[in-house]
């Protein structure tokens, strides 16, 4: 009986996707706020996420990023953020293996 194995399709590029929409995202820790801005038709957008109390600087600039995800799931998509923690996680997360985690509000982001 041949042996077949799975192919797995990188949805994550080292470098920015041609002709994708850029999404800017951000968070304040003064603000407890994080946010997401970008471009449609020459107009630009934003989505401002306020923060739940057990947000962390770090959790709030991931909550811009899940924010993105699934509102341009059909479509490429650029995510242009300052933090490094996010970066981190975005580079490692397609070989992650999900597991509970003390920090609640990190568990339901990822």
């Amino acid at each position: 009986m041949p042996q077949h194995s799975w192919v797995p399709i990188p949805k994550v590029a080292r470098g920015p996707l041609p002709d994708a929409l850029t999404i800017y995202t951000n968070a304040g820790r003064k603000s407890r706020r994080a946010a997401a801005t970008w471009q449609e038709k020459g107009q630009w957008c934003h989505q401002i996420l306020d923060a739940v109390p057990e947000d962390s600087l770090q959790t709030l600039e991931l909550l811009a990023v899940v924010w993105a995800l699934p509102k341009w799931i059909h479509q490429p998509i650029n995510i242009v953020t300052d933090s490094l923690y996010v970066a981190g996680v975005a580079v490692r997360i397609e070989d992650a293996q999900i597991r509970e985690v003390n920090n609640q509000r990190l568990y339901q982001l990822l």
